[in-house]
């Protein structure tokens, strides 16, 4: 007869065995949806017929690239082999390592931008000028822009508020708003330093901290976006830092620990979603992974439940704040909608990216929120019944090959001068000149800049399906990072889609890409075990048939 402990077990075994097949079901659909993408990339790259303003020229092609990156990918799958038994030595040491290796990529990075700082257009400009009014506090009243795209209404506190305080320090000896650049250049720091911890959490493997310490010194922490005070880079700790501390919750036994690192995941992603939105990705990835084993996890799964709801009603509450604090006159009905970014998404003149023509929808329905968002369902529903199923298919491939072909992340089709940095910071050297050669829209030296970003995140995104690959208890781990993933792609996919976009999440892509390298490793390692096993056994039998035909 069966006991109620049994049946308890046998029920929990069933629901374990459904959160396997469902990471199972994610990691299939993120290979489908990303295979395609990365061949595209490395094959085809510029001959893709995606909108020419979004195409990246390099010294090299894809293809040279793609070749050169596989061989790194490898090369490092055998790094990470021949090292796997190096200890990774005390936790403090390793992290005051990283701790010195960021601290000073902070202070070189503050002098770099103070080399190459020049005012960027476009919505920066914008909200630098909302933000100098806060600043002053000089009440906003009615400004559509900031009805129509009220995500930008934080970063514009925020940067107002800094502004403030750089000019009420005594003795800061720079023009006020060098503090933006200060702090983005802190903050790609403390990116750097999660997605290293977030490595070494997982991989427990020197080695691979060294390499994400590498492809994150290439990929942001050589970036110029670092002087462009805006959502992309004041978020850009946030998507990491979530992932880190629910890596650390699923790694630890203690429960006072797992809810204290599970509030901290989930104060990291609504942060990041505060000034970004498309960070609630990673929250949204949060609660699908603890979803699959909700038996087993319901009273936390609860309690994260209450603290996210509780956490996103006090940021609305706090935005509410902040518009009445700087005398914003905001209008509910003109504001952007998920509808109105679906519709963009599917436009064929940029492939998905901004365009003016469907922007001015705004325009047409300037009273009514509900009839501007019907209209733009129906006219994506047009697009959709006009390519067809195929057709849009293929759109959508052009579209994320549009988006993951750009190792610099829209630097050189997004960027232009727009005036000079309010204060002259620059050392006016040749190593001044240097810089800006490189770094700065029409620069001579820019090409080979931007070849070597390409190639590092060519390797990225070869590494990143790594994730899927893998068995057993690595597999659970990295579920994570295979959601938060097939988050970023799907919301890329479907909606108004650009390179820049992926800035916010670099270092968490680039923690997942190190990680997928050691899903090959480990991989590669059952297999050399399976056939060392192998031989072993046919050995066995060649020996004891020799013993038989000798008679021993």
């Amino acid at each position: 007869m069966r006991t109620r402990i049994d049946i308890c077990r046998g029920g929990g075994e069933k629901v374990a065995e459904m959160g396997r097949k469902l990471t199972t079901v994610f990691n299939l659909l993120f290979l489908i949806l990303f295979l395609p993408v990365i061949l595209c990339i490395g094959l085809v790259g510029n001959g893709m017929d995606y909108y020419d303003g979004m195409k990246l020229t390099t010294l090299l092609p894809n293809q040279v690239l793609f070749g050169m990156a596989l061989a790194g990918i490898c090369f490092c799958v055998f790094l990470f082999w021949i090292s796997r038994k190096m200890p990774m030595g005390r936790n403090g040491i390793a992290n005051g390592i990283l701790a010195i290796l960021f601290l000073l990529l902070y202070f070189v990075n503050v002098r770099v931008a103070g080399e190459i700082a020049f005012l960027v257009p476009w919505d920066i400009m914008v909200v630098r000028k909302i933000a100098y009014d806060i600043a002053n506090r000089i009440e906003i009243g009615y400004f559509s822009y900031l009805s129509m795209y009220s995500n930008n209404i934080p970063i514009s506190y925020i940067l107002g508020m800094l502004l403030r305080k750089a000019g009420e320090m005594e003795g800061y000896s720079h023009e006020a708003e060098f503090i933006w650049l200060q702090t983005g250049c802190a903050l790609v720091s403390l990116g750097g330093m999660f997605s290293c911890l977030t490595v070494k959490k997982v991989t427990k493997k020197p080695v691979a901290v060294a390499v994400a310490f590498l492809v994150y010194l290439v990929l942001v922490g050589m970036s110029p976006w670092k002087i462009v005070p805006y959502t992309d880079i004041y978020g850009i700790v946030f998507p990491v830092m979530g992932v880190y501390f629910y890596v650390c919750r699923r790694m630890t036994y203690k429960t006072f620990l797992k809810y204290f690192y599970m509030g901290m995941a989930i104060a990291a992603a609504v942060a990041g979603g505060f000034i970004k939105p498309s960070v609630y990705i990673v929250l949204i990835g949060i609660f699908v992974m603890e979803f699959l084993h909700f038996r087993r996890n319901w009273r936390l799964i609860v309690a994260e439940f209450l603290l996210a709801a509780g956490l996103l009603l006090a940021s609305e509450a706090f935005k509410s704040h902040i518009i009445g604090e700087i005398g914003l006159d905001f209008n509910p009905e003109v504001e952007a909608s998920w509808q109105n970014y679906f519709y963009m998404g599917l436009n064929e003149d940029t492939t998905g990216g901004y365009n003016s023509e469907d922007a001015s929808i705004f325009g047409e329905f300037q009273t009514s929120k509900r009839e501007r968002n019907e209209a733009a369902l129906e006219r994506a529903g047009e697009r959709l019944k006009e390519r067809g199923l195929l057709g849009t298919l293929y759109f959508w491939l052009r579209k994320m090959v549009m988006t993951f072909n750009d190792g610099i992340f829209g630097w050189a089709s997004e960027v232009w001068i727009g005036g000079e940095f309010p204060e002259d910071t620059a050392s006016h050297t040749p190593w001044t000149q240097r810089l800006r050669d490189i770094f700065w829209p029409g620069g001579s030296n820019m090409g080979g800049h931007r070849t070597l970003c390409q190639l590092t995140w060519i390797f990225c995104i070869l590494g990143i399906p790594g994730l899927c690959i893998c068995a057993g208890k690595l597999r659970e781990d990295y579920g994570i990072f295979v959601i938060c993933c097939l988050g970023i792609f799907l919301y890329q996919m479907l909606f108004e889609a650009r390179a820049r976009y992926l800035l916010v999440f670099l270092p968490l892509l680039i923690t997942a890409a190190v990680c997928g390298v050691e899903g090959y490793c480990a991989r590669a390692g059952d297999f050399i075990q399976r056939k060392v096993a192998a031989s072993g056994r046919i050995a066995d039998i060649f020996n004891k048939y020799n013993r038989k035909g000798t008679g021993v």
